[in-house]
Parts: C-alpha cells; sequence; structure tokens
C-alpha cells in the first residue's frame, strides 16, 4: 500500500510524466479473504447494484485496477472487470492461466508468468542431472497451473515426476504423508511450489521429523526473512530458491514511509462498508516494521502504475509542459498498455500479446551462516532467448557435504 502511494505522489509532482494532471486513488484490503474480496470492488457499482452487461447506466469510477496480489484472487475478480473494460494491471498474480487473451482480455502484470519460473527450475535440475523429484504445492490456483507446466517441461527434459503431494496450512497429519510418501520413494529433490504459509507449516513438520533433502523453491517464500530465521531451518537440508530478480531500493520510499507515519495526521476511519475486520496490527505498525518487510514486489508495484501513467501520458498526448484535456474511457488505456515502454531503474517495462512481461530471475542459495542469508548462485532470463547461468562451483554448501544425486532408472513414456 506504502509503495502505492509513494507512487502515485512521485508521479504527481513530476515534471516530465503527465505533466498537470493528478492521478487519484483509492486502496482496498480484501485480507487475503475472497469472501471479503466482492465488497471491495464497489467502485464498479452503478448506484447500489454492480452492472456485469454491455450497456452501462453510468461511468466507471476508476479506469484501471492494480492489485489484487494473488492468482485466485484475480482470476475471481477479473470477469468483473471484463464486463465493465476496466484495465487490471496486477503486481504479483502469476498464474498461467492469465495469460490466456481470449479470456482476460483487460489483464496485464508486472511479475512474470509462472511458466517462466518452472523453466527456471526445470533448468536447475538439468544441471544437476536430478532426474527423480516432487513436486509438492497447496490446494491453489498458483501451485496447480505450476504443476501443470511442470509436468510438461519435466517431460521434455527427461526428468521423472515421482510424486505430486498436496500440502496444508492446518493439518499437519496431511503434511506428515506427504514427507512419507517422499522418504519411502527415496526422492532427494523436491520442488516446492507453494505460497509461503503453506511453506512454512510444511517445513516446520519437516524439521520436526528430521527430513532432509534439496528443497528447491518458488519465488513466494525463496526470499522469507522470517523462513530462514525458523528455528533449526538448517535441519532440512539444502535450500536453493527462484526469485525475482533484485532491483535497487526505490529511491525516497524509506522517507516517504517515515514522513507519512510520524505525521501527526489521524489516519482515515475504516469503513464498516468495504472492511469488515480489524487489523490492528496494521494500523498500529512503526515506519520501520513496513521498512524492514520483504521487497521483493516493491518494485513490481512501482511499475505497474507507472505503466498506467504511461499509457495516459500517451493517450492524453502530452508534451514536456502540459497534456491534453480530454476524457480517458477504459478500453482506451487497454489500447495504450498493449503498446507501452519504457524504463525504469534501468529495467525495461513492456508486455507481449498476453500482457506478460520479460522474465529475470535470481537463483539463490540459503546460507544462513552468512549476514545475508541469500546467495545468488545463478539467474535465468526469457528475453531476447531463454538463458540460464548458474555458478556450481563453491558458493553453495550441500548438506551433504557433496553434490546430491536423486536418480532414477527408469523408462520414461
Amino acid at each position: 500500500m506504502q509503495v502505492m502511494r509513494f507512487t502515485v505522489e512521485e508521479i504527481n509532482n513530476s515534471t516530465e510524466l503527465l505533466p498537470g494532471v493528478n492521478l487519484g486513488y483509492e486502496i482496498f484490503d480484501y485480507c487475503s479473504d475472497i469472501g471479503s474480496l466482492l465488497s471491495a470492488v464497489d467502485f464498479l457499482a452503478c448506484g447500489n447494484s454492480i452492472h456485469t452487461g454491455a450497456k452501462r447506466a453510468c461511468r466507471p469510477k476508476v479506469i484501471s485496477v492494480t492489485g489484487p496480489f494473488g492468482s485466485t484472487e484475480t482470476i475471481t475478480v477479473s470477469q468483473l472487470f471484463l464486463f465493465n473494460h476496466l484495465p487490471i494491471v496486477t503486481h504479483g498474480a502469476t498464474s498461467v492461466q492469465l495469460s490466456n487473451r481470449e479470456r482476460f482480455p483487460s489483464f496485464f502484470r508486472t511479475s512474470p508468468s509462472d511458466k517462466f519460473q518452472v523453466q527456471a527450475i526445470v533448468q536447475i535440475l538439468k544441471e544437476f542431472k536430478w532426474n527423480w523429484v516432487a513436486f509438492i504445492g497447496g490446494d491453489t490456483d498458483y501451485s496447480r497451473d505450476a504443476l501443470r507446466v511442470f509436468e510438461s517441461e519435466a517431460r521434455l527434459a527427461n526428468v521423472c515426476l515421482a510424486y505430486r503431494g498436496i500440502i496444508s496450512v492446518k493439518d499437519d497429519s496431511q503434511n506428515e504423508n506427504v514427507l512419507k510418501v517422499i522418504n519411502e520413494q527415496r526422492i532427494g529433490v523436491v520442488v516446492l511450489f507453494a505460497h509461503i504459509e503453506h511453506v512454512t507449516s510444511f517445513l516446520r513438520v519437516a524439521i520436526k521429523k528430521k527430513v532432509r533433502k534439496v528443497w528447491i523453491g518458488s519465488e513466494t517464500w525463496s526470499l522469507s526473512t522470517e523462513l530462514v530465521k525458523e528455528n533449526n531451518i538448517d535441519s532440512i537440508g539444502t535450500v536453493l530458491g527462484v526469485t525475482l530478480q533484485q532491483m535497487a531500493p526505490l529511491n525516497g520510499l524509506s522517507e516517504f514511509i517515515r514522513k507519512s507515519l510520524n505525521s501527526t495526521q489521524s489516519p482515515p476511519p475504516v469503513s464498516s462498508e468495504t472492511c469488515g475486520q480489524r487489523c490492528d496490527e496494521c494500523t498500529n505498525a512503526t515506519a520501520e516494521t513496513i521498512i524492514s518487510q520483504e521487497s521483493t514486489f516493491s518494485f513490481s508495484i512501482y511499475s505497474a502504475i507507472h505503466a498506467v501513467a504511461h499509457a495516459l501520458h500517451t493517450i492524453l498526448s502530452c508534451n514536456s509542459s502540459s497534456c491534453r484535456n480530454s476524457t480517458v474511457e477504459p478500453q482506451m488505456l487497454i489500447k495504450a498498455l498493449k503498446k507501452v515502454k519504457f524504463q525504469l531503474y534501468n529495467h525495461s517495462i513492456e508486455f507481449d500479446e498476453n500482457g506478460d512481461p520479460p522474465a529475470f530471475y535470481d537463483i539463490v542459495f540459503w546460507d544462513r551462516n552468512k549476514s545475508t542469508p541469500f546467495t545468488a548462485v545463478g539467474s535465468f532470463y526469457s528475453i531476447p532467448t531463454p538463458t540460464f547461468t548458474l555458478d556450481r562451483g563453491h558458493l553453495i554448501n550441500w548438506h551433504t557435504g557433496q553434490t546430491v544425486s536423486s536418480v532414477c532408472h527408469c523408462f520414461l513414456i
């Protein structure tokens, strides 16, 4: 939320982007609860109802939407945006489903499709000749979609998918059963593609059961500063992860947060119409607490807002001092977003024909003996052609003392 506020105010104070134009915004927190999500989209309403037909009796209150973060939530609400021709530019929904232009014609994202993340994981498996692996995920679109892509990519790479497991946030017995099968199948390498809450619950059971493997993590948890501090996390073996390429901190963000939260101005009251939950931990959070949180997706939020602003800059025929005063329809913004291409922090922001950005990933190794526990040992880029590099030398300290073997002498069909 703070990154979005910072970005909008930065653009509004800019003399180069949308000069003379002020962007407005509303922020809704659905508290990661789909049941609360629909109450947070009242900006689609005409009067007291949400219209989903081809004709509208009134103009939409907004011309674009940023978020929600999760894939399942985005898939749930995107049909409402489709009916209303609203472009949605999300910073975290990475499901492969969302690349389907027939289903999601107004969808764009600044975090890459999980298709590329899975390709990076398969490249790691090929590099170490691991062809007897498990794929573990939660009962979510994020995990299920990635599994479908993994099955296809693994087959092409001659990797045996020995086991597919579903883990739970609350049911330790289910997680114990998954670990039991992994051990019985003598699987040495586990792809753990799930949300952080699933991974945390699962790895706590792995610690308790003294299960030691090579774990390959997805970007949702590979840079988790909380999980890497978990008691006895070193006992689970070796952790490799795929992460979004780390960007430099956003200039001025920390100062903006400190100034905002140290202000004597009281926060606006919470409306019961759009928020049925309290979050004292959020409203009472200090500036330093927010600044210290994971910033993996800060740049994705920043670039999502900038993408909308650059599209508007084009639509309004802005020059160095002013912009044309005219009405902007959401359909116009969709057309302009398809063509945006600009640089932020020496990073190209653009979308392909499916609304997807190019993928830039780091491959990291967990080493709690260092002050910075995440060591970059490789990379994966999707453009101009898929390119994978890995330093498999002295950077990775295997829990076995040498490169782990996980091999199946089987025939692939």
